[in-house]
């Protein structure tokens, strides 16, 4: 067992390209000053090149959304189990939401969706020394008071469009801090097959037919299930069984 709470050294910024980008490049210097803190907190009013997972783009109005990057340093964490941080952090905004009454659940491999709508993207960069993870940036974009969304891939929802309330940007970031923190310490104590049990739990097309599309075309298939890895398996309405890495299957939704 690890020992795990995290404590955050926070710093916030009006405008930065990227969050993660930021965090990332002023690591070291963070580390200095951050009292001892095991996790490093960048969060922004507004970003000019924001990421999504693959280069997708992340847009968002200024001061509207919660635009947060988390630098942990999970050196327990072997490279093979590194999908449980992407794990961990998809269902720390699930729970984020429970606490706001909004329910949320999640598009494999770690968006999350609210109404079939997508809420939030998450976008988990590491660094490896030999076979084990000696740095991890959680960079997550969570919709919170936006209403107008310009042309995107995917269909968005923030916060307020689904309540019709008004959120403080930084109580809900305060809100995610706990429940990370909590998931972390999960993940740190080796709860690993309760952590998998809670994101299979919450994943869209779990106990129903859903639409995909892989390099052959468009299928109906249903999650069977999610290996450790992170690779997505779909049964058929045939009972064939398919197993997909990342950016080789997509959910279709909204079509």
């Amino acid at each position: 067992m690890e020992n795990s709470t995290l404590t955050y050294y926070k710093v916030h910024l009006p405008l930065v390209d990227s969050t993660n980008k930021y965090i990332r490049e002023n690591a070291n210097e963070l580390w200095q000053i951050s009292n001892g803190a095991t996790a490093l907190v960048v969060s922004a009013d507004a970003q000019s090149a924001g990421r999504g997972q693959m280069g997708n783009v992340w847009n968002s109005d200024a001061c509207k959304n919660l635009l947060v990057s988390i630098m942990m340093r999970p050196m327990f964490l072997k490279v093979t189990t590194q999908f449980r941080l992407s794990q961990i952090s998809a269902l720390a905004v699930c729970a984020t939401m429970q606490r706001f009454g909004i329910h949320a659940q999640l598009k494999w491999p770690n968006d999350v969706y609210a109404d079939r709508k997508k809420l939030a993207g998450i976008l988990v960069e590491l660094d490896y020394s030999g076979q084990c993870i000696e740095q991890a940036v959680v960079g997550i974009g969570l919709n919170v008071n936006q209403t107008e969304f310009c042309t995107m891939e995917r269909v968005p929802v923030s916060m307020k469009m689904l309540t019709g309330a008004d959120y403080v940007v930084g109580e809900v970031q305060s809100a995610l801090l706990d429940e990370m923190s909590q998931l972390y310490d999960m993940l740190c104590s080796g709860r690993h097959e309760y952590i998998a049990n809670c994101y299979a739990s919450m994943l869209m097309g779990r106990d129903e037919y859903m639409q995909y599309a892989d390099a052959g075309g468009r299928f109906a298939a249903r999650i069977e299930d999610v290996l450790p890895d992170g690779r997505l398996m779909l049964r058929r309405h045939n009972n064939t069984l398919s197993v997909y890495a990342f950016k080789e299957v997509e959910m279709l939704l909204n079509t």
